[in-house]
Parts: C-alpha cells; structure tokens; sequence
C-alpha cells in the first residue's frame, strides 16, 4: 500500500471516530437551547412541544414560588406570553454541558403590549437532556425587574 493510500486510510477512520464520538456526545447543547428560545422568541408552542420529551418536567421560580410545569402547561405559558408581548428577544450568553445537563445564561429583550414598554433582564435555565429532548428544566428570571422596568411594579 503506498504512502497516499495509507494516509487516506487513517484519515477517513479518524473522521469515523469523530462521527461517532459527537452521536455519542448527542446534539450540539448550544444549538439545542437555541432552539428552545427561538420557539419563546416566536411564540411557538408546537416548535417548542417538539423539544421536549414527554416526560418533560420544568420547576420555574417565579414571584409567587415555583412552577411546577407539564409540557401541555409549559405552552400555554408560552402563548400567554406571546400575548402579553408585542416582540420578544433571546441573547444565550453561555451555554455550559455536564453529564446529560446544560446550563445556559440568558438575556430576554421584550415589549409589552399593555405598557408599550421595554425591558431587559437575565435568566439562568438548566436542561436535563435524555435522547435530544429535553427532560426537565429548572429555570430562574428577574421578574419582579422586568414587572418594575415595563411600569407594572413599584419595588422602590
């Protein structure tokens, strides 16, 4: 065998392994939580549903404590608040992976339709990831800055 072929050969099981490692390690998690805010950002519950597993489980801290939540109630969250805002943006400033968790810290942008105002606050989200999907989440925002900054809170 020459020298080419040789190298062609172990260039071709080298790519090999690599295929294999990245189905091993699963879906790109950055892509996987970019889709997750982009179904937020458009206000789509069927996108959103897709994502999840159904054994989907999401503990949400909230002003009023946490969430429990279902997929089925997860997006009807998501269409009240499709409803409450005229646009919404996600910024996912880091993403983080850990044994079957991602972590990721998230900005939201968004205008209120009531108000016509505009805030901005933080949220941090963890995902536990089983075959692609997303199996349970835990999540924690800034809502009582966003209800102050969109003038439908007082926190002075």
């Amino acid at each position: 065998m020459s020298r080419r072929a040789g190298a062609l050969g172990a260039a071709v099981t080298a790519a090999a392994a690599i295929a294999v490692a990245l189905r091993r390690r699963g879906p790109d998690s950055r892509a996987l939580v970019g889709r997750y805010f982009d179904a937020w950002a458009e206000g789509d519950a069927d996108s959103l549903l897709d994502l999840l597993g159904n054994d989907y489980r999401g503990h949400v801290h909230t002003l009023a404590g946490t969430e429990e939540r279902t997929p089925d109630e997860l997006a009807e969250v998501l269409e009240r608040h499709s409803e409450a805002f005229e646009w919404t943006e996600f910024d996912v400033r880091d993403v983080l992976r850990d044994d079957g968790r991602v972590a990721a810290r998230v900005v939201m942008r968004a205008r209120h339709r009531e108000t016509a105002r505009e805030g901005e606050i933080e949220g941090l989200a963890i995902f536990r990831v089983r075959r692609g999907r997303v199996a349970e989440e835990w999540s924690s925002w800034d809502y009582l800055g966003l209800a102050e900054q969109l003038g439908l809170a007082d926190v002075s």
